[in-house]
């Protein structure tokens, strides 16, 4: 069949900022973003190894408009720091890759008309009704529904100097939650996390140290399964060389998931089947002239 898409989208953000005092600021934001749904969203019907589903578009999908609002509080003394905002997306005709009940084997040859179950009473007797496991995908399928987000995050922190230089300590927690309108998680969604953070500044040398403790995922979509928590601590330690002229050389050692945790990512397809890199160092330069 033959399509032909002409159609026009309106988006547009308006912003506020206010001053409350000389070490508090005030913002208020509100965005409408239309777009209209992409071509592997309205067309796609076949497989998709990096996700490990066979996708279905849907060519009747109309533009997906978002309604934004957000509020945001920043404090800084020199001393103390902080941060919070609060943001609600209302999100009309929202585009969603939805997981369906049933998997689907790959087809080697010729087109497939779309997911279908198939009955292994279908095959002649003796013959493996799945003779390629390793190509079974689950079968996924564009739609669209009317969905809220809402969230916040904070951070609060505090530098002070040590010795000949200046230490910073901070905590920060996010938090996303999404829901369509008949009650259903919208799939895929990160679970709340807590930042916790160090960094130490003297001179030309930065050290810095990060753990994420990232939460249990429970609020799964149609199709999804639970996402266990994980503690993710990274390190970098960076020295900057002064060259001839302006030319800098930045040397940094690091250190990647120390605690070598088995970490899942919920946002992805392939969580199950591809976790997050283990315990991992490296070095790294990075030349400016």
């Amino acid at each position: 069949d033959n399509y032909t898409i002409d159609d026009d989208v309106l988006s547009f953000a308006v912003s506020i900022g206010r001053d409350l005092s000389d070490t508090l600021e005030l913002n208020l934001g509100f965005s409408s973003v239309e777009r209209l749904p992409s071509v592997i969203e309205l067309f796609m019907n076949g497989p998709h190894m990096a996700t490990g589903r066979f996708e279905v578009g849907d060519p009747t999908l109309t533009s997906e408009t978002s309604n934004n609002f957000d509020i945001s509080l920043n404090f800084d003394n020199g001393e103390y720091f902080a941060y919070a905002s609060f943001f609600i997306n209302d999100v009309d005709n929202y585009i969603a890759l939805i997981d369906e009940e049933d998997h689907h084997e790959v087809e080697e040859e010729g087109e497939h008309e779309g997911c279908h179950e198939e009955d292994d009473d279908d095959h002649p007797v003796g013959e493996d009704p799945h003779p390629h496991p390793e190509l079974e995908l689950i079968c996924a399928k564009y739609v669209q529904e009317d969905a809220e987000f809402d969230g916040y995050e904070i951070e609060f922190g505090r530098t002070f100097d040590i010795g000949a230089g200046e230490m910073t300590l901070s905590f920060g927690r996010d938090v996303v939650n999404a829901q369509f309108t008949d009650g259903h998680n919208v799939p895929r969604i990160n679970p709340a996390r807590n930042v916790y953070s160090l960094s130490y500044a003297q001179d030309d040398i930065v050290f810095k140290l990060h753990l994420k403790d990232v939460e249990k995922q429970n609020d799964v979509g149609e199709g999804e399964t639970a996402t266990a928590g994980y503690q993710m601590l990274d390190t970098r330690l960076t020295k900057t060389f002064d060259l001839s002229g302006k030319s800098k050389l930045k040397v940094s050692l690091f250190g990647r998931n120390l605690l070598d945790e088995v970490a899942r990512n919920h946002a992805s397809f392939v969580k199950n089947e591809v976790p997050l890199p283990g315990r991992n160092y490296g070095i790294k330069f990075n030349l400016t002239y």
